[in-house]
């Protein structure tokens, strides 16, 4: 029993991270990577100073982060950061319990 749900976690986690993109090295070195929970990386990009920006133009946003603007479906989803003129595009996946979670950044 044990080894199927090991099993079943560890490709959840492969199946996470497995469309994964590098992320920029402003996110590494605050300790974002692929695969972490979005407001975990909220929050750490929050404390560096970062300020999300509102989505707008998306047909759909995350339910419990407005500032997440998706796809229909909710499969494919991004919100956007600012701070000092400059800003950072995160890209997001869901979970199978709808959870975001970081896939990438530009």
């Amino acid at each position: 029993m044990k080894a199927i749900f090991l099993a079943a976690t560890v490709s959840l986690i492969l199946a996470a991270t497995a469309h994964a993109q590098p992320l920029p090295a402003e996110l590494a070195q605050l300790g974002i990577i692929a695969g972490m929970p979005y407001a975990k990386a909220k929050r750490l990009l929050d404390a560096a100073g970062w300020q999300v920006k509102p989505a707008q133009g998306a047909p759909e946003s995350l339910e419990g982060f407005p500032e997440v603007g998706c796809e229909k479906g909710g499969k494919h989803c991004a919100t956007t950061f600012e701070k000092g003129g400059q800003q950072l595009a995160v890209h997001l996946g869901t979970t199978l319990a709808g959870q975001p979670f970081v896939q990438g950044a530009d």
